[in-house]
């Protein structure tokens, strides 16, 4: 019995089918041949009949026809039948070459990194991408300059939505103050609430207005990296609340009000800019980044339109005062 040395690639494969052939015995004699009355093929196909070393090379089962059967009696050569096995194989390797895959791949899906950008892709691009990056993200090692950038944005961000807020609480509440509406809304909690949340975030002492004490700010430099993904996912919740907000009110009287429908435009921009900040600090520093999916954002409805839209307005401002306290303090202390 003949045997061929395989190619590797083939031997790995996870199914292969290795065909084996007898030696033929040597026949000095020719056979008669009949024509086979069962051939489909254009040419006819002959059947051996009195020529009894004539065997037949494949299996004998249902589908082995007339092509199974070897239709001359001639001496075997076995070079020739390696030759002809090694080129098949050569054929299988070519194969799985132009086709990309390996012995072992052809199991496995292919996952490319395309495929990975489309699946982070899915997120909003309004706070999934907030800085517009293509394919270069920001790569550059941490400084204290992207705290400071951090820093003077939410300040400069923050400044800019108090100057409307008792516009925001006339126009929505008919009330004179936003104050007077704070007083009157309770204490409803809105992004305490997230299922991310930790006491780090916002602390329960933090309210409108005030400063956390350096002593709570001390603490939260110490771990500020384990805290950092869950602050930055806490400002897409932000602006994610605050684009909905202003979605919303579209459709209500505000929409012909020209100043209080630009000044929440620009709340919308301005956040996003803070978030751009943060998103090039969160590389710098190899920090994780948590996607915001759309299932996590609250649903505003005309029912509870004004209540929420004022919850999202007040944590919106008081957490933009509390990034304003923590990176000025991260740009002087952690490096």
């Amino acid at each position: 019995m003949d045997h061929c040395n395989l190619p590797s690639c083939a031997l790995n494969r996870q199914v292969t089918t290795v065909i084996i052939r007898n030696k033929m015995d040597i026949s000095d004699r020719h056979c008669q041949f009949d024509v086979c009355p069962n051939s489909y093929s254009p040419k006819a196909v002959h059947r051996p009949s009195g020529c009894e070393k004539c065997r037949r090379t494949r299996l004998n089962n249902q589908y082995s026809d007339c092509d199974s059967v070897v239709g001359k009696c001639r001496t075997y050569k076995s070079r020739a039948a390696k030759s002809r096995y090694v080129n098949v194989c050569a054929v299988v390797c070519l194969l799985l070459l132009v086709g990309g895959l390996s012995p072992r791949s052809a199991a496995t899906p292919y996952r490319s990194r395309t495929m990975d950008r489309q699946k982070r892709s899915d997120e909003n691009s309004l706070w999934g991408n907030p800085c517009n990056y293509t394919d270069s993200d920001s790569d550059s090692k941490y400084t204290s300059q992207n705290a400071e950038r951090v820093y003077r944005q939410a300040k400069f961000s923050f400044e800019e939505a108090a100057k409307y807020k008792d516009d925001f609480a006339n126009k929505l509440f008919t009330v004179s103050s936003f104050e007077e509406l704070s007083s009157t809304m309770g204490n409803n909690e809105w992004l305490r609430i997230m299922p991310w949340y930790r006491d780090e975030v916002l602390p329960k002492d933090k309210v409108l207005d005030s400063s956390v004490s350096e002593e709570a700010m001390s603490d939260l430099m110490n771990k500020i990296d384990d805290v950092l993904p869950s602050m930055f996912k806490s400002l897409k919740i932000v602006l994610a609340g605050l684009h909905e907000l202003t979605e919303s009110l579209r459709s209500t009287d505000i929409s012909s009000d020209a100043n209080l429908s630009e000044s929440l435009n620009k709340s919308v921009s301005d956040v996003r800019n803070v978030l751009c900040y943060f998103y090039d600090l969160m590389k710098a520093r190899n920090l994780k980044i948590y996607a915001l999916d759309d299932s996590e954002i609250p649903e505003i409805t005309e029912e509870n339109q004004l209540s929420v839209g004022f919850l999202i307005y007040r944590d919106a401002l008081n957490y933009l005062e509390y990034l304003t306290q923590v990176f000025k303090e991260m740009e002087k202390n952690v490096h």
